[in-house]
């Protein structure tokens, strides 16, 4: 086991930090912050004084969370470009991947039971390092997630970094709270209808790099999810060398409107998903586009052209029942609308699956209520090392219902056999490029 730790003054100005730790003399020495190459600096010992650094927005800011236990009863925002540090020490283990904090000199945000909705909301280029982000148990209807970013309107941009943080989520996941999904350590969103009245995110973007991290769900929720709800919107995310837990994505969900051409892509590298309990029943649920249940009166519209890529290099996935669940296409509910030509696309490389039941289920679509057309999921595996003989299944659809529905996976069944290990069964041989 290894310690790193990034002094802040390298953090911040690389490499003329040493100006930032100068003490202040004279009229200085009486502010708060001071203003060093186009951004502030300020420093906070309590958790009122935290909030009032949060409570405006202007501009470049750096904003150092001495060691401590903050208490919070209410959710925050940490405003655009802002970048938010505390003075966590990581551990890694010997395979470089982190292990969370050194007890002492540890910074905690700690939500209470009075916080409602998401916890901790990060603006466009605002940013979390070397802090622990806590949630509390809350009951479903004003649950939330710790860490969430989103969309903020049509055709907007929101791009966010997390870096050797701690976010643990003691919440399962369950229903739709007052502000989106619950039961999410890390979120990234695009809204539907986020107010009476309002318009969908329509065009929007949402981007989120996490890397050296660590996210704990000990209540089984999810550690990362991923959604879009509004039609054209993308969400991208670059995750690298962190232990995650459950990883949830749709590349486009009707919830109510339609959701038409929206987009997910994730790169993931070198990441540790484990399961935080036992059992946790699936390592990755993927999907293209699906509908979502809604509550009567309301009814999911169409779904369509969706998409969602995944790369992932060197990543493991351990200890689940199932480690990939995938569907380009799936149907929840007999009365949504159309789930029709959405596209998923997986690259395995070097992926390691250790499982309990399932490594892959790989489908086109998978319908549970009804019909859903034309979904195709395109897969590429190489040195991918699988569990040995476990309940695989692969299908055009997990039923008969609907057509047009393909899962195709790149090559043909001698060539993955020889560059994959111990993936058994193997898929059959008409799913392959050379047998369409």
């Amino acid at each position: 086991m290894s310690r790193r730790r990034f002094a802040v003054r390298l953090v911040l100005l690389s490499g003329a930090a040493i100006v930032l730790m100068t003490p202040l003399s004279g009229s200085e020495s009486s502010r708060p912050e001071q203003w060093l190459f186009g951004s502030r600096f300020i420093v906070v010992r309590s958790a009122t004084e935290l909030v009032a650094a949060l409570s405006t927005d202007t501009g470049k800011r750096t904003i150092f969370v001495r060691p401590g236990t903050y208490q919070l009863g209410h959710a925050i925002r940490v405003p655009d470009h802002t970048r938010l540090i505390g003075d966590g020490m990581m551990m890694y283990d010997d395979s470089g991947l982190p292990m969370g904090f050194v007890s002492e000199g540890t910074t905690v945000i700690a939500a209470t039971p009075g916080v409602t909705g998401d916890f901790v909301t990060l603006g466009d280029g605002a940013s979390l390092r070397g802090l622990v982000i806590q949630d509390v148990v809350r009951p479903a209807l004003t649950g939330g997630s710790p860490v969430v970013v989103s969309s903020t309107g049509p055709g907007e941009s929101v791009s966010a970094q997390v870096v050797e943080c701690e976010i643990i989520n003691p919440n399962p996941v369950t229903g739709p709270g007052l502000t989106g999904p619950v039961g999410r350590g890390l979120l990234a969103i695009t809204r539907n209808r986020p107010d009476a009245g309002a318009a969908s995110h329509e065009q929007s973007r949402v981007s989120v790099h996490l890397t050296q991290s660590v996210i704990r769900s000990p209540g089984g929720g999810d550690g990362i999810f991923l959604i879009n709800n509004a039609s054209g919107s993308h969400i991208v995310l670059h995750v690298r060398r962190n232990v995650i837990g459950k990883l949830g994505a749709n590349g486009g969900v009707s919830r109510p409107d339609s959701t038409v051409g929206a987009t997910t892509s994730i790169q993931s590298i070198g990441n540790l998903y484990r399961a935080d309990t036992t059992p946790t029943s699936i390592g990755w649920q993927i999907n293209g586009g699906s509908d979502a249940p809604m509550l009567a009166p309301l009814i999911a519209e169409d779904t369509l052209n969706n998409k969602l890529s995944i790369h992932s290099v060197d990543d493991r996935i351990e200890g689940f029942g199932s480690a990939i669940v995938a569907a380009a296409g799936r149907r929840m509910s007999a009365s949504a609308g159309a789930i029709a030509s959405n596209e998923m696309e997986l690259i395995l490389i070097g992926t390691r699956l250790a499982s309990t039941t399932t490594d892959l289920n790989l489908y086109g679509a998978r319908n549970l209520a009804g019909p859903a057309d034309s979904n195709e999921l395109r897969v590429t595996m190489w040195r991918v090392t699988g569990s040995g003989p476990r309940a695989n299944d692969y299908g055009d659809a997990a039923s008969n219902l609907g057509t047009g529905n393909r899962l195709i996976i790149t090559g043909n069944l001698d060539l993955f056999s020889r560059t994959n290990e111990a993936i058994l069964p193997l898929p059959g041989e008409q799913f392959f490029t050379a047998g369409r």
